[in-house]
């Protein structure tokens, strides 16, 4: 759809970090959360009004917003980077993200029910009516239940709703590329997987390396434990021993005791429990495709 409109207005269409005189055009959100604008100049008031149909006009996405969301809005979305200065400061965030596949919900009923599940304050934001946003900044995090939510939200509003659990991450400028690959894994999720509820980065590393996908953020959970005295090698003889801790302790010289603390250590760091098949395998290859480059 977004081509069909670009051959017909060329120029006059363009997109959100094109240009600086930006209250020259019209704004409009893609069901994707893709901003584009055309020219008020070029476009007719039936124009204007169809387009707001078949997508969401830019206003109608903020305007319900404060200024904490705005910013986040602006920084996120937009990419603009000077937003990222008025963000409430923390060490870490984590995003978490709602796609709603089937259904529609009202935004200050489906924001509040959000809300409660969580037992601290978290920003919200809608990119698009299918697409939500979770900002976290506790350094405990109880996204591990969001299994049950899910249940709880898709009975309490008759939605078919889906979920992405981001990764724990410095809080740096570096937030909104980070966001913008987890949107993509979460896509990649939903295509190879659409009968699966919620997704982590354990779900969808096999399917980044299978697919080709750029990988510069799937590996971001080393980062918390790369300054760890070798921890990676150990983490690694635990994988290649069969994750047995008797047998890796042994070769690796250590006791037993010490090396439980370093897996459940490296499981709290990095919120992957590598005792579970899913998130040894992934940490295994994260492992091997940064011994390798």
């Amino acid at each position: 759809m977004l081509e069909k409109l670009r051959s017909y207005y060329r120029d006059a269409l363009v997109e959100y970090g094109q240009v600086n005189e930006r209250h020259a055009y019209e704004w409009f959100s893609t069901e994707h959360g893709e901003l584009f604008g055309i020219k008020k100049e070029m476009l007719t008031q039936k124009e204007r009004a169809l387009l707001a149909t078949l997508f969401t006009p830019y206003e109608a996405v903020t305007a319900q917003m404060n200024k904490q969301q705005q910013a986040w809005y602006r920084f996120l979305i937009h990419g603009a980077e000077h937003a990222f200065e008025q963000l409430p400061p923390s060490t870490h965030t984590r995003f978490i993200y709602f796609y709603i596949q089937k259904g529609t919900v009202d935004t200050r009923d489906f924001t509040e029910a959000i809300q409660s599940l969580f037992p601290y304050d978290v920003t919200i934001i809608s990119e698009t009516e299918q697409q939500w946003i979770v900002i976290e900044q506790k350094e405990e995090s109880v996204a591990s239940t969001l299994h049950e939510w899910i249940d709880t939200l898709c009975s309490d509003f008759y939605i078919q709703l889906r979920a992405y659990i981001g990764q724990k991450c410095l809080h740096s400028v570096e937030l909104a590329r980070i966001f913008a690959a987890e949107k993509r894994y979460f896509h990649v999720g939903l295509k190879h997987n659409p009968a699966q509820r919620v997704y982590c980065i354990e779900d969808i590393f096999p399917l980044l390396l299978i697919s080709g996908e750029e990988m510069t953020y799937a590996t971001m959970f080393l980062q918390a434990v790369k300054r760890e005295h070798d921890m990676l090698e150990t983490i690694k003889t635990f994988f290649e021993c069969n994750l047995n801790v008797s047998l890796a302790a042994k070769k690796l010289h250590m006791h037993r005791n010490s090396l439980q603390y370093r897996i459940d250590k490296f499981i709290e760091k990095t919120s992957i429990d590598i005792k579970q098949f899913k998130g040894a395998l992934t940490v295994y290859l994260a492992i091997l495709l940064h011994e390798h480059h």
